[in-house]
């Protein structure tokens, strides 16, 4: 199949790391881009354009840290900062599709109407893909593909609750896909309304201009802020040998990271599951906003008046001018048959998240329908990478009824773990799952007798993306130095070239001292069980 054609709805993050794992197997794909520029939710607008589903505000950060949400052979400019505002990753962007020429393959102004398979799908897997020019949709063009790359993302539709008495709040109204500046807000009274970064980041930045703001909280919230100790990128700590800990021993962690920055108690944050069961925060300004009283937290929502927001506690905010709901987003696959992709996720059957279970052959697969806690890039990086290698039957799925068994399991541990069917995944051990599939996860004992250091890096180390271009398919020759230096290079710009050995030797020495505490507390709890 080294030949055929791939179809790849969106440009964004995962349809641009897609287009790159087709040309790397050999594969001809042919990007379809809604809109007039790549990027995805990282292109920017001052309004939201026909279509979109997730945007940026402009004071937005990202709350991965560069070296953790690279791709996998394509690392930031050693002199960039940790955290990056949004117009450094949208750049980034621009600049990983012109060193691998990417833009070529995309056709720009373009939107999928449907995807329908052919008659002979069963014996050729293949698909028509109807498009039409963005403004002209009277004229219709029908293509057959061999293959399909749905990269349209999880934040698709803006998801607003059904608030008793919404539609008769007279004040402004408005989901954070809508939000760009804290600016309309200025000396209004204002709810804003979630638990996850979007919310924190709105409900602070407007805190800074409003006569108040109030945080509505369903459960609670999980706050950390993006540093951790030594003012290194907290994303670090998301490490293999943390993974392989209990779950009880990660959660008591993270509780005591929250909490030391600011008592969850104490400032009406208090959530009743543990932070795996639940979203986190990433927040470096709402425990200000909180302790001089401009946010004050409130519980869920329970009804709207005209100029009054009621709440579940019996208390209400008189005189309201505005609600922002930061409420997340809806599935939204409107291009495709209910059968095969249904926009919730109850009914979604997609094995690893990636292919529907209902197809006779494995020649569809769905890039990014997910979240975590952590960076996206490096995982749709090898989702991609996994398809175009069962396309070409380099991989092999197992069968249907084993493929079901899984999506089950999977289900079931997401209502236990959130109540619900929440397509968010534990980051690094799902990162290692799909790259087992492909051959490319980093192996301890494969490294060690070749390079020792790299080894212990690996698993003891921050889990970075280019661990994934060390062994296997498509290796890159750099990834050995990068990922030897991509914790010095995490601080780079802020250092002056002394300090460099002497970080490259504390390193080495934290995780030697890191491996000793490991291998105690390890005796410790063999002796308790």
């Amino acid at each position: 199949m080294g030949s055929k054609r791939v179809a790849i709805i969106g440009a964004g993050v995962s349809g641009l790391t897609s287009i790159k794992a087709c040309l790397e197997e050999g594969l001809q794909p042919v990007c379809f881009e809604q809109h007039d520029d790549l990027g995805g939710v990282w292109y920017y607008s001052d309004d939201v354009r026909p279509n979109q589903g997730a945007a940026m505000y402009r004071s937005l950060i990202t709350n991965s840290s560069k070296e953790m949400m690279s791709f996998s052979d394509f690392p930031f400019p050693k002199d960039t900062p940790p955290y990056l505002p949004y117009h450094r990753v949208y750049t980034y962007l621009q600049d990983y599709a012109q060193h691998f020429d990417l833009k070529k393959h995309i056709r720009f102004g373009t939107q999928v109407r449907r995807i329908e398979k052919t008659e002979d799908f069963d014996e050729t897997g293949r698909w028509d893909v109807r498009t039409v020019q963005t403004g002209h949709s009277d004229v219709e063009q029908k293509e057959i593909f061999d293959a399909i790359m749905v990269c349209n993302g999880v934040f698709a539709r803006p998801y607003v609750p059904d608030v008793p008495g919404l539609s008769d709040f007279s004040g402004v109204t408005m989901h954070s896909q809508e939000y760009r500046t804290a600016q309309q807000f200025r000396g209004k009274k204002v709810v804003v309304v979630g638990a996850g970064n979007s919310a924190g980041d709105v409900a602070a930045e407007i805190a800074q201009v409003a006569s108040q703001v109030y945080l509505s909280l369903r459960d609670g919230a999980w706050v950390l802020p993006r540093l951790a100790q030594a003012g290194m990128p907290r994303d670090m700590m998301l490490r293999r040998v943390l993974m392989s800990m209990p779950e009880f021993i990660v959660n008591k962690i993270i509780k005591g990271e929250a909490n030391a920055r600011v008592c969850h108690d104490n400032y009406g944050l208090t959530c009743p599951a543990e932070p795996l069961k639940h979203s986190v925060m990433a927040n470096d300004e709402i425990g200000y906003r909180l302790a001089t009283g401009q946010v004050i937290t409130k519980p869920q929502l329970s009804r709207f008046t005209q100029h009054t927001a009621r709440f579940e506690d019996g208390s209400t905010v008189d005189g309201l001018d505005a609600v922002v709901f930061a409420t997340g987003f809806s599935l939204a696959f409107n291009f495709s048959d209910k059968s095969i992709l249904p926009d919730n996720t109850e009914d979604l059957n997609l094995y690893k998240l990636v292919f529907p279970t209902e197809l006779t052959k494995p020649t569809l697969s769905v890039i990014g329908c997910l979240s975590t806690i952590g960076a996206h890039p490096p995982i749709y990086e090898l989702q991609a990478r996994w398809a175009v290698r069962v396309f070409l039957g380099l991989s092999k799925l197992p069968d249907k009824e084993t493929m079901l068994k899984r999506v089950r399991s999977d289900k079931l541990e997401l209502k236990q773990r959130f109540g619900y069917v929440k397509l968010q995944m534990m980051n690094v051990p799902y990162r290692d799952d799909i790259a087992e599939e492909i051959g490319v996860k980093p192996s301890f004992w494969k490294l060690l007798p070749r390079d020792p250091k790299l080894a212990f890096l690996c698993y003891f180390g921050p889990a970075f993306s280019v661990q994934y271009r060390l062994l296997g398919p498509h290796p890159w020759s750099g990834a050995a130095d990068h990922a030897k230096s991509a914790l010095a290079n995490t601080l780079y710009p802020f250092r002056s070239p002394a300090l460099d050995k002497e970080q490259s030797f504390l390193s080495l020495a934290k995780i030697i001292k890191f491996v000793l505490l490991f291998g105690m507390l390890l005796v410790a709890l063999n002796r308790l069980l």
